[in-house]
């Protein structure tokens, strides 16, 4: 089941080498996986992938979430790198000021987020929070966000088709999922739906097996046959490496993948 595995945010990108450039530029990251049209970087025990589509730009919401130590410190570390941090007036009492927006949490504990935007327009939010008291360490590194706009379908979908459970529920407007180090953010917005990419995606030991143990949960794999891009029985075979790929939409309009690697292991190190 996908429990036993990571998830890890998927972006997109129009062009990968603009991509990789803007990356060691704006924010010190170089990968640790690179390929013709995908990167794969490693910060601290959590992985994102970034690859070529022509749906890139697509998205309207936040796409992935950085769970940091220290985020003015971050912040000036990266401003200094040249990156612009975005002004955003979300609501009454949610406004950054300098960058940052100011919340607390479920346990009454303070939550520091500001966001920016990379080259090809995903939205990556920066987050400081403290982990609540009983419960094991979130870690730091980045995580999967995705956009819904109807929070207990969402929970309700992820429950029944997915089998996974969220460690918190605040008030219908936002699941956290968390599986070992990695983390995975489902939150209400009105710009769900948006992106028209594969947004996050667990690497599994054996896909087929995945692949057969959530259809009879009611899972709808998605077929695609448009150029070198088919596949065969809801299975996608890479024809460089055989790496196997399968794709689904959950009750957002998002798009998830399952990934058994046969070249490269792309698992955090």
């Amino acid at each position: 089941m996908l429990t036993d595995y990571a998830v890890h945010p998927s972006l997109a990108t129009a062009d990968i080498g603009k991509a990789r450039a803007w990356y060691q530029e704006r924010l010190g990251l170089e990968p640790a996986f690179e390929f013709p049209t995908l990167l794969a970087y490693q910060v601290d025990q959590s992985i994102f992938t970034i690859y070529e589509t022509p749906a890139a730009g697509t998205a309207r919401n936040t796409v992935a979430l950085w769970r940091v130590p220290d985020l003015r410190a971050e912040m000036t570390r990266l401003r200094e790198r040249g990156l612009v941090f975005e002004e955003l007036e979300l609501g009454p009492d949610q406004r950054t000021i300098d960058g940052v927006m100011t919340s607390v949490d479920v346990q009454g504990g303070v939550v520091l987020n500001a966001w920016f935007q990379d080259a090809d327009h995903n939205w990556i939010g920066l987050v400081e929070q403290s982990d609540h008291a009983g419960e094991p360490p979130a870690g730091m590194g980045v995580g999967a966000s995705l956009a819904a706009s109807d929070v207990p379908r969402a929970h309700r979908w992820y429950a029944e088709k997915l089998g996974l459970e969220p460690l918190h529920v605040i008030d219908d407007e936002e699941l956290v999922y968390r599986h070992g180090a990695t983390h995975m953010t489902v939150y209400s917005s009105p710009s769900a739906g948006s992106a028209k990419n594969t947004v996050a995606v667990w690497r599994v030991d054996d896909l087929r097996s995945e692949v057969a143990a959530l259809r009879p949960r009611g899972v709808v794999f998605n077929d695609y046959d448009s150029g070198e891009l088919k596949t065969v029985d809801d299975v996608y075979t890479d024809p460089d490496d055989g790496t196997l790929s399968a794709w689904f939409t959950d009750s957002e309009a998002n798009v998830l993948g399952l990934v058994e690697d046969h070249g490269a292991p792309i698992r955090p190190v």
